[in-house]
């Protein structure tokens, strides 16, 4: 096996990007309006629609594209950017520009094609340091349409499916993730207004030294063994065109996500369900989350909570501190929380929240301190019950096939995914899916 292949992934979180705890600038949180739309929805989820969904309204787009992205490691989603480039698009990409593998190589592909570059204003600039991490997913086309979503430009967030819910004979394995489009002027504008604001932030900053500069050693080729099973239902996307206008209200890092999310947990009356990366319950911010769901089910004591987590790559024992975290506030393994299973999808890397059946948060949020109070991120919050039950179907789909138990057997499963000494058996892994932000 290569020597820069990871076999156990158990030691992933002892690999670093570049540090994300330096000295930040002061930035003003902006008010967040919401919006009221009625016009087209597309909902789509990885590993089996992202790709169509993003490859056919990208090869749509006819005067601009901009997007801010944390990771960005596909090729072939770079190709369809130099596409748009060569056919006369403006495209613009701010990135959080980290040394992993394959990423300073493909920002200067993107470059030297023409798009627009600028780094985002993260701890990874030497320039402008206004976040941790500039973590948001987010892309705005010709004006109109917005794309927010929890996968990166990474061959597992956003695996080349390019049939829209996947070809069983030709599947392609990947994240679960989950993204949502929608066409609305009035939200373009607004997410427009973030990522040039953002972008402004860096670009007025004094000359620096350029980017952080190469790492001595290469970067660090993440590979493991592809599931050895398909999902055993995909879910193409699905277009809604609403009858009236639908609240849309977006949720920022830092700016309003805990000003939205805790009051919206608290008042849950029927169901709460979370698929998300991790849960670090020991943090504040996170507590308070987590206390807000308590608060719910102290008020409706048959309100369900269902979590789905990714397992624990990492941890001694299975059996870890996230765990014990929710044990605190009567969250159990089995009962109330389960891991994504193995056997379908490289890793959890979503950030769903629905309520009640009606109200979902799509998003790039994880649930840490970092996350919710300190980093750039993005998600929307929509109150449109067809598109919760959307959603809702995928999850009731990953927690039915979800580990429940902690069995000797399936801890064994979560402590080690070797990598396949076939590369025709492998799937390419990113470390920034991986690593706390």
């Amino acid at each position: 096996m290569p020597s820069d292949t990871l076999a156990h992934l158990p030691t992933l979180p002892e690999l670093r990007l570049l540090p994300r705890q330096c000295r930040l600038q002061a930035y003003t949180p902006q008010a967040v309006p919401g919006f009221a739309i009625a016009d087209q929805f597309i909902a789509y989820a990885s590993p089996e629609a992202t790709f169509a969904v993003t490859r056919r309204l990208l090869a749509a787009a006819r005067h601009t594209i901009l997007i801010g992205i944390y990771d960005f490691t596909a090729p072939y989603v770079r190709d369809l950017l130099v596409a748009a480039v060569q056919r006369g698009v403006q495209v613009s990409v701010m990135l959080d520009l980290d040394q992993r593998k394959g990423e300073p190589e493909l920002w200067a592909d993107l470059l030297a094609q023409g798009c627009v570059g600028v780094p985002a204003p993260s701890c990874a600039s030497v320039s402008a340091r206004y976040f941790p991490s500039c973590h948001e997913k987010v892309i705005v086309i010709d004006d109109n349409w917005t794309l927010v979503q929890s996968g990166n430009y990474s061959e597992a967030s956003i695996p080349q499916n390019t049939t829209d819910g996947g070809d069983p004979a030709r599947f392609v394995p990947g994240n679960r993730d989950m993204g949502l489009a929608v066409h609305s002027a009035p939200l373009a504008a607004f997410f427009t207004g973030v990522l040039t604001g953002d972008m402004q932030l860096e670009q007025a900053a004094p000359p620096g030294r350029g980017l952080a500069e190469p790492p001595a050693e290469p970067g660090i080729a993440l590979a493991a063994t592809s599931p050895p099973q398909i999902p055993p239902t995909r879910f193409p996307s699905r277009r809604f065109r609403p009858r009236r206008p639908i609240p849309v209200q977006p949720v920022l890092s830092p700016d309003n996500y805990m000003q939205v999310i805790p009051d919206l947990l608290a008042a849950a009356t029927r169901s709460i369900a979370i698929e998300q990366q991790y849960i670090r319950g020991d943090q504040p911010a996170i507590r308070t989350l987590l206390e807000a769901i308590r608060a719910a089910r102290s008020q409706h004591p048959a309100l369900q909570v269902r979590i789905v987590l990714a397992r624990p790559y990492g941890a001694p024992d299975p059996d870890h501190a996230d765990l014990a975290a929710l044990a605190e506030f009567d969250l159990h393994f089995g009962a109330h929380v389960r891991y994504l299973n193995p056997a379908y999808f490289v890793h959890c890397h979503n950030k769903l929240l629905l309520v009640d059946g009606q109200r979902v948060l799509v998003s790039s949020q994880n649930w840490s301190d970092c996350a919710v109070t300190r980093n750039r991120e993005a998600g929307l919050l929509v109150d449109y019950a067809p598109l919760a039950r959307y959603y809702q179907a995928i999850f009731d789909l990953d927690w039915a096939t979800g580990l429940a138990d902690l069995t000797a057997a399936s801890r064994a499963t979560l402590r080690e995914l070797p990598a396949a000494q076939d590369t025709a058996a492998q799937v390419p892994l990113s470390l920034g899916d991986y690593v706390e932000v």
